[in-house]
């Protein structure tokens, strides 16, 4: 078995796995992400690529040998490409920075604030339930912070996802007195614009550590620093099955955020 036929084999599997994936989450309604709908996208290219690599490598030799406009249009898709591939890179790096960093320090306790996400028949999704796991343990190693849940209801949502929250750890055993519950928002923007009035109302300083999802955590915190909010966070786990659509959603959300 050859090198090209070895690579040809990875790529396949790998984009049929992801396409799987995508399409699974849709169809059991596990995600609402824009990433599970993009992703199958480039991995339908990508699986187009491997079945038919050798015919596609010929036809670009052809067209860069014959020179002209074909020539141009082959540089440009490939700097085009290219760009992405460095973008992507480097927001990933970001993200795994950001996924756990120390808050700083202040003269009162960091305020936890939990950013909210899909509630399903009334209960946390998986999503949820890891991010409530997260701030669980820290309030609970933390028992001098007050803490934020954060989240509106949304259309397909019987409760608010801060009320999900709130009802959650105080089922655990946190203390009410010690949680906020702030459930107008819609966008992590709205999350933590509201956050930061709570904290300014009751007094509870303007620093703060978001509980998140890990690949979360780097665009929640820019958001915060540039509305004031001296931030850290703690990011919460991610179940595998979940992560490409939603790794692939949080690169176009953060590439959209520093572009508009």
């Amino acid at each position: 078995m050859n090198i090209l036929l070895i690579i040809r084999l990875i790529l396949g599997i790998a984009a049929s796995a992801l396409i799987l994936n995508f399409v699974t989450l849709l169809l059991i309604g596990a995600s609402r992400s824009i990433g599970a709908i993009f992703g199958m996208i480039p991995c339908g290219l990508l699986l187009l690529y491997a079945i038919f690599m050798p015919k596609v490598h010929a036809r670009i030799a052809g067209i860069w040998k014959a020179g002209g406009k074909g020539k141009t249009a082959l540089i440009v898709v490939g700097i085009f490409l290219l760009t992405g591939i460095i973008l992507t890179i480097v927001e990933t790096v970001f993200m795994v920075i950001y996924a756990n960093r120390t808050a700083p320090e202040s003269e009162k306790p960091p305020v936890v604030i939990v950013l909210g996400c899909q509630v399903r028949d009334g209960h946390a999704s998986t999503l949820l339930q890891a991010r409530i796991d997260t701030a669980y343990d820290y309030l609970v190693a933390h028992p001098e912070c007050k803490c934020i849940v954060s989240g509106g209801q949304g259309p397909d949502e019987t409760i608010s996802e801060a009320k999900c929250m709130y009802d959650a750890l105080v089922s655990a055993g946190i203390a009410p007195e010690r949680l906020y519950l702030e459930d107008r928002s819609t966008t992590t923007r709205e999350n933590l614009r509201f956050c930061k009035e709570i904290m300014e109302r009751e007094g509870l300083g303007d620093t703060a550590v978001l509980v998140t999802n890990s690949w979360h955590e780097f665009r929640a915190q820019t958001i915060a620093s540039d509305l004031g909010i001296r931030c850290g966070g703690v990011g919460a786990p991610t179940a595998w099955w979940l992560l490409p659509a939603n790794y692939l959603r949080e690169i176009l959300a953060i590439a959209y955020q520093f572009v508009f």
